[in-house]
């Protein structure tokens, strides 16, 4: 498609990237250089002005920024960057114009529809442009005009927030780029790409969450006050490396992880009792959207113990730190836990829940973006979100103290592809090859083509740098209801590491490429 955009305001949307506007958000490891920076600059432009954000008529997304900014963090070189970015371009599906304009007064008229993906792409490219991120992001997807509210007389709410958390997360993880990177651009596809998605179930924002929505101040001003205020507590209240605190306290409600807990264990939840997945002759597409029609409400009623004042900085830390550690419970543990019902017997790396890893790693950056409000309504329905998407995929057991006494901390690469030269003498300890696995996971997730892998990875390297310090019975102190709970510690991100890289491959060190798992766990 021909360029709808001149060179200068295209180097408006895609400047420089900045660093990421909170500090719970990914620090960017070194390596990037003038050079990296102009490449991942020149093929984000590329993406941008060539490609649909739908890359079939199935609606499966387009990833190709993803994967270039998550190893542009990692500090993959620029010919690193054109290879990955080479390994999307062959199958995308070419952008074209949409058959009429996008205008505040008909966008509720086109939502969900594909062939309007680039008139929503360049209507929102001029409203941030106009407004910034923070009031564009108010008002188009949490204000009751965007959610509750009928656009006209007779006509339907247009449910953005709930489009938001659609796709399996995706227009949440594209829009969160945008906020991390500074790239207005990448902000501009997120909200397109909300736009053109379906709502799931209305339970997913159910009415008593989103009349909250009301209670918002209509003074689109204070998201940026939100923002700066976001930083606070890294930057004048807390520690920037802050981690675990010396004497942790119970949070005033219930833990993310302790609602996991409750499901395992309730049959009401059991992918028998409800059917999973679906019969041939179910009216749902999806086992998600068969758990939120049959069991929505009860998981919102669940999802209500689960509160965030948003005004409380250091509480909306604690809640975001809380849904980290419990994403990566599921992947991780449930993955291990159900080995040996998946296909290679070792590690269950379940697709879907690792879209719980990679898209919780930009709460922090978008909610430095909102307003107190926004930021509790975001936060509550990511959580229900997550507890419908782990019973969706079967609701697996969480054997922890199984997982901490089995696998390793310290994984490393296969050992014939370690250098064969002796160490030198005077090496510090001349048999231990892999003296980080960190390096060793991260050189090997740069050269790996699996585009999902440098994103889970890089959450799960963020993860470990904030709380790897963290000793077993922290989570405990806390107040989780897990058994097991108490063999929780910081080791857990580079143990999760270990089992995701093991699972599709040490390509760089020479084993063959293998895949995610789809199956779920709906096997005895």
């Amino acid at each position: 498609m021909t360029s709808y955009i001149s060179s200068d305001k295209l180097d408006k949307l895609y400047p420089i990237p900045s660093h990421a506007p909170s500090a719970q958000a990914p620090r960017r490891l070194p390596g990037a250089t003038p050079e990296s920076t102009e490449v991942l600059l020149k093929t984000l432009k590329d993406n941008h002005l060539r490609w649909h954000i739908f890359f079939n008529e199935k609606h499966f997304h387009n990833h190709a920024t993803h994967h270039l900014l998550a190893i542009y963090h990692l500090g993959a070189n620029g010919a690193n960057i054109e290879a990955a970015y080479k390994t999307h371009t062959s199958y995308q599906r070419k952008a074209y114009e949409s058959p009429a304009a996008i205008t505040r007064d008909n966008f509720h008229e086109h939502l969900g529809d594909e062939d309007y993906y680039n008139a929503y792409l360049k209507f929102f490219t001029d409203v941030l442009l106009e407004k910034g991120a923070a009031a564009t992001i108010e008002e188009y997807i949490f204000s009751p005009k965007a959610n509750i509210e009928p656009p006209k007389p007779g006509k339907p709410p247009m449910q953005m927030a709930n489009r938001f958390l659609a796709g399996l997360l995706h227009p949440l993880i594209h829009t969160g780029y945008g906020c991390e990177f500074g790239l207005l651009g990448q902000l501009a596809e997120g909200l397109a790409e909300t736009a053109v998605h379906s709502p799931l179930a209305p339970a997913l924002t159910p009415p008593s969450l989103m009349e909250y929505v009301g209670a918002a101040t209509s003074d689109l001003a204070n998201a940026a006050v939100s923002r700066v205020t976001s930083l606070l507590p890294s930057l004048v209240l807390d520690q920037v490396h802050r981690v675990v605190q010396a004497h942790p306290e119970a949070t005033k409600n219930v833990h993310a992880l302790s609602l996991i807990a409750r499901l395992m264990r309730d049959d009401h939840y059991s992918y028998k009792t409800i059917q999973l997945p679906p019969p041939v002759n179910s009216e749902e597409d999806t086992s998600l959207e068969r758990v939120l029609h049959l069991r929505g409400d009860d998981l919102a009623h669940i999802a209500k113990e689960w509160t965030v004042d948003g005004t409380n900085a250091k509480e909306v830390e604690a809640k975001i730190e809380e849904l980290f550690w419990t994403n990566v419970v599921i992947f991780g543990i449930a993955g291990w836990g159900g080995r040996a019902k998946s296909k290679t017997g070792k590690f269950n790396g379940d697709f879907f829940f690792l879209h719980l890893v990679t898209s919780v790693l930009f709460l922090p950056s978008i909610v430095a973006y909102l307003s107190p409000t926004s930021t509790s309504i975001l936060l509550r329905t990511y959580l229900l979100n997550t507890l419908a998407l782990y019973v969706a995929r079967g609701r697996p057991h969480l054997p922890v103290a199984e997982f901490f006494d089995n696998v390793t901390a310290t994984p490393s690469p296969p050992a014939d592809s370690l250098p064969p030269n002796k160490p030198a003498d005077g090496t510090l300890i001349a048999d231990n090859r892999t003296p980080s696995p960190w390096f060793a996971i991260l050189q090997s997730t740069l050269e790996h083509p699996d585009d999902h892998l440098c994103k889970l990875q890089r959450s799960l390297a963020h993860f470990a740098e904030l709380y790897g310090a963290t000793p077993a019975g922290h989570l405990k102190k806390l107040g989780v209801e897990l058994d097991g709970v108490e063999k929780i510690d910081g080791s857990l991100f580079v143990r999760v590491a270990g089992l995701a890289l093991e699972r599709v491959g040490w390509m760089r060190e020479g084993q063959e490429r293998d895949e995610w798992d789809f199956d779920g766990f709906f096997k005895e």
